[in-house]
């Protein structure tokens, strides 16, 4: 979550950078600048905000049990990596100071999953019915993922501390592509499982916007207002380092998988 809540600070800094350069640059795109500086950074991480390196986000290893009543999931995943979350396009960018409304459209390229797996899954929600059991290797792409949405805000003028008043969160996927090994056999079975899986994914997704959104507000802004109380503008600032000076250049790590 500390992930997502580090863009959402961008706009206490554009705030704060309108008022110290108010003719410099618009608090629009200020945060488009920071945007993007953030993204060369995320190969490196943000250390001092807790935050790993996440371009890719790679997990060794992690055990999976999940119980509720939409989505129950046992078993382990290994070497996960999650590729593409810095590439993106900000395809709109505006923030009205006067109303403290954020309208924003992210355009991601391609978002996929590369992993090895032995898991057991039931899910049931929109209607929708699958149990899986299956291990191997794993491969999920979504692909031309739009997210878009407004959130309104308000900022401490003494504290310099952000608070989501309201966050919509709306989502259309392109295409999504399952190549997953295991699932319920192999050859052609696996095959057909992998074509409904995909299709299935785009339909939730795509056929339930208004539900979707709802969840994320209801789920997100609460955790969203606890994490952004531990966040100053300081530490996104400086890469979460928490100090001032030149930030150094991000130098991606070489990566053994």
């Amino acid at each position: 979550m500390k992930r997502f809540v580090a863009l959402l600070a961008l706009v206490a800094i554009a705030n704060a950078a309108s008022v110290a350069q108010p003719d410099s640059h618009s608090i629009s795109s200020t945060v488009v600048d920071v945007i993007e500086s953030m993204k060369e950074q995320m190969p490196c991480g943000f250390p001092g905000m807790g935050i790993p390196p996440i371009a890719p986000l790679r997990i060794n290893h992690k055990d999976i049990d999940i119980n509720t009543d939409a989505l129950k999931m046992k078993g382990s995943i290994d070497h996960f990596r999650l590729n593409g979350l810095n590439d993106f396009d900000i395809d709109e960018m505006k923030i009205n100071a006067i109303t403290s409304k954020v309208t924003y459209m992210f355009t991601f390229r391609d978002v996929n999953v590369d992993t090895t797996y032995d898991l057991e899954m039931l899910l049931k929600k929109f209607g929708f019915t699958i149990n899986l059991i299956g291990a191997g290797h794993a491969k999920f792409a979504i692909k031309d993922m739009v997210i878009w949405g407004t959130m309104k805000y308000s900022l401490g003028m003494l504290s310099g501390k952000l608070k989501l008043k309201s966050l919509e969160v709306r989502t259309h996927l392109g295409e999504v592509d399952s190549e997953i090994e295991g699932l319920l056999g192999d050859g052609s079975v696996n095959e057909k499982m992998n074509e409904y899986l995909a299709e299935v994914v785009e339909t939730v997704i795509n056929e339930n916007e208004d539900l979707i959104a709802e969840t994320i507000e209801n789920v997100a802004l609460p955790v969203v207002n606890e994490i952004l109380d531990d966040v100053s503008i300081t530490d996104v600032i400086g890469g979460g380092d928490g100090e001032g000076g030149e930030k150094e250049v991000c130098i991606p790590p070489e990566l053994d998988w």
